[in-house]
């Protein structure tokens, strides 16, 4: 089996529990205005690699990824979900802890989802909008499938990442803290987690350099102020859904 890849990073400590080898595979469904990764996202024939090419590549340093392991990122890495299972079936040989970063638009109930929970450890999915109106304005895609993905984890007790990104004026209206409480309310907090990701710039120039239209030049980076009582927002209204829903009490917490 061969993927269309980007990059390897061999050292990441953001992408998952522990330090992580994170393979980036190109392509995606969408062209989110805030993408960092944009040269990763864009749809264009880029190098192969085999599944036993990154196993054995993983393998040759498994011992310093001894509390962390390995996790596919992208683009949209479930475009190409065939690799991945196999990828992921063959690390579970040896005892890989396994992780997938997606945004879930491309989830469909089907065998090949069923395949890829069992060897996939935890899903880090990334909720573009509180709604598919907010989704829209920034990604040109609804959440519909997003939060059909969400249940499936849930309702099958997988471990799940919901992040959000904090877009200044953007997406950080009450009216956006509330909805995204009343999300994250919905799934059980044994299986799920939060996580608060602010806004940056640091691939603007990925942007020029592909000749593309930046639409988020106006926008500034969030203060560590404005991160701060985003999540207090956030988690208030999270803390009224979830005592509705079933008379619990959880925190969330920012991660950055």
């Amino acid at each position: 089996m061969i993927a269309n890849y980007h990059s390897i990073d061999t050292f990441s400590s953001v992408d998952g529990p522990g330090i992580r080898y994170v393979i980036f595979l190109q392509g995606c469904n969408m062209l989110c205005k805030f993408c960092h990764n944009v040269d990763v996202a864009l749809n264009v024939k880029n190098k192969q690699i085999t599944v036993d090419e990154v196993v054995n590549d993983f393998l040759q340093y498994q011992s310093f990824y001894k509390n962390g392991g390995i996790t596919v990122s992208g683009g949209e890495p479930l475009l190409q979900i065939d690799f991945i299972i196999e990828l992921f079936k063959k690390l579970k040989q040896y005892n890989v802890h396994t992780a997938i970063q997606t945004q879930g638009t491309l989830f469909s109930k089907n065998i090949k989802y069923y395949e890829l929970l069992k060897v996939t450890d935890l899903f880090i999915v990334d909720l573009k909008g509180v709604d598919n109106e907010h989704s829209l304005k920034v990604c040109n895609k609804k959440i519909d499938k997003t939060l059909e993905f969400l249940k499936f984890l849930d309702q099958n007790n997988k471990s799940f990442v919901i992040t959000y990104v904090l877009l200044p004026g953007i997406n950080d209206t009450d009216y956006c803290f509330d909805k995204l409480g009343s999300i994250l309310a919905m799934f059980n907090p044994v299986n799920m987690s939060f996580k608060l990701l602010p806004y940056h710039r640091l691939g603007a120039n990925k942007w020029q350099k592909l000749g593309l239209e930046y639409e988020l030049e106006h926008i500034k980076e969030p203060t560590s102020t404005e991160i701060k009582q985003a999540m207090q927002a956030i988690n208030q209204h999270y803390q009224y859904y979830l005592a509705l829903r079933s008379n619990q009490q959880v925190s969330l917490e920012y991660s950055n």
